[in-house]
């Protein structure tokens, strides 16, 4: 009883003393250890944001890091970037699992249980989706395990995924705090997949059912500067995390905004005057709170309070601000993407409507035109929010890069080589290349 007693305290603490066994988790913790999962969830979407502007070429080096290969970090299956980035995946997969393992013994009618069972497969599935889009295939892991678990096919991954969405789907409601998974988010994240998986159809169908959750796009600077603010009321936004820490902030901003001088980011130079120019539309809206040419060496878009810094907003606490996963803008791109260019001028047309002060698109498009268009607009969408390689990825369209010398195997991560001496490659073969 003594032992039982003391769980939700020892929940309470960043870094608890003792480890509670999920079999001494009762009902009244689960709300608790959810809490936890978000969390966790937290800083790995923070240590995973910036790979897809990087391996992108939208960052140059800032002050406080230099590099000259935008490629290179992945070349070697002995190098810390995919190692930190595949480790962080299954440490914070087996919290997960253990979250989903507490709840299943839990009363199934409970809300609390509920929560945690939809939030256990909602992130599991948002685990492999970063871990997929990286490795391609990886091993399996359904239930809390110290047991060596073979690698598995990427299309096995994939089903995963969508397995655990539609059961995530079962246990959450529609949208009522943008910063806990909702039915918004899993539809999203299946749109997404879709999306990956050539699944266009569905891709459409789940993009539309957020597009008709409620949600809206702004039509401002301002509209679309505010998401990324603390304490901010944006009705784009569809699922965050909420980033209120008492100690351990998570700032994003650091990467590239730091009012010490000490980031490492840039944008790349001949974005500079490429990314928000003219093109289908004029008076992109979100130009100024992205970029000011006057201070050339800072990205402006996450705001860090700092004066006389080319700040376009006001950010009153900083490391509070919320972490955007996904928003409006997403459906909206993932289904004119997966219509193509017959049916998603339409969808585009509305789409950039709300980004620029007026739209020139024209009348029809060929389907690389289009996908230029759409790629475009991700980018200047998205751009710092770790995107951009992963729709090079997915359209295999290393044409877009700049320094790209063939080494299409780069698309597919190096399976860590410390794993593979550790389990043999007979278990963890190596990707093709490496």
């Amino acid at each position: 009883m003594l032992l039982l007693a003391g769980c939700a305290s020892q929940l309470d603490e960043i870094r608890p003393k003792h480890a509670i066994s999920s079999e001494n988790v009762n009902e009244a913790d689960l709300g608790k250890l959810t809490n936890g999962i978000l969390n966790r969830m937290e800083s790995l979407t923070v240590s995973f944001w910036s790979d897809g502007d990087y391996l992108g070429e939208n960052f140059t080096s800032g002050p406080g890091f230099d590099y000259t290969d935008y490629h290179g970090e992945i070349v070697s299956p002995s190098s810390s970037w995919a190692k930190s980035r595949w480790q962080t995946g299954f440490v914070a997969l087996m919290h997960v699992n253990e979250l989903l393992k507490s709840a299943n013994s839990a009363n199934p009618d409970n809300a609390t249980t509920k929560q945690a069972k939809g939030t256990a497969y909602f992130f599991r599935a948002y685990i492999y989706y970063n871990l997929v889009t990286r490795f391609g295939g990886v091993p399996i892991l359904e239930s809390p395990s110290m047991a060596v678990v073979p690698i598995s096919k990427e299309e096995d991954v994939w089903r995963l995924i969508k397995s655990d969405l539609l059961e995530a789907e079962k246990y959450l409601e529609s949208v009522t705090n943008v910063y806990r998974p909702s039915d918004e988010a899993v539809w999203t994240l299946l749109a997404k997949v879709c999306l990956w998986t050539g699944d266009k159809e569905n891709a459409i169908r789940y993009a539309d059912m957020v597009i008709d959750g409620g949600f809206t796009l702004g039509n401002t600077s301002n509209d679309y500067a505010s998401m990324f603010v603390s304490g901010n009321s944006s009705k784009e936004i569809v699922f965050a995390l909420a980033n209120r820490r008492s100690s351990n902030f998570l700032r994003i901003f650091e990467r590239m905004n730091d009012t010490d001088a000490s980031f490492n980011y840039s944008m790349a130079e001949e974005l500079r005057t490429s990314l928000f120019a003219d093109s289908y539309g004029s008076g992109d809206i979100r130009k100024d709170p992205t970029y000011n040419p006057a201070f050339p060496v800072r990205i402006i878009k996450f705001p860090n309070g700092g004066q006389d810094m080319g700040q376009f907003i006001a950010n009153d606490e900083p490391s509070s601000s919320p972490i955007m996963v996904f928003r409006l803008a997403d459906a909206y791109l993932i289904k004119a993407e997966a219509q193509g260019a017959s049916a998603g001028l339409v969808t585009m047309k509305t789409f950039m409507e709300s980004r620029y002060d007026s739209v020139n698109l024209p009348a029809s498009m060929t389907e690389k035109e289009f996908q230029d268009l759409v790629l475009d607009e991700n980018n200047r969408e998205f751009y710092a929010e770790g995107r951009r390689w992963f729709d090079i990825k997915r359209t295999g369209r290393t044409d877009l890069y700049k320094t790209w010398d063939g080494r299409d195997h780069l698309l597919y991560w190096p399976i860590p080589q410390d794993e593979i001496d550790l389990v043999g490659k007979d278990v963890y073969p190596q990707n093709p290349g490496y």
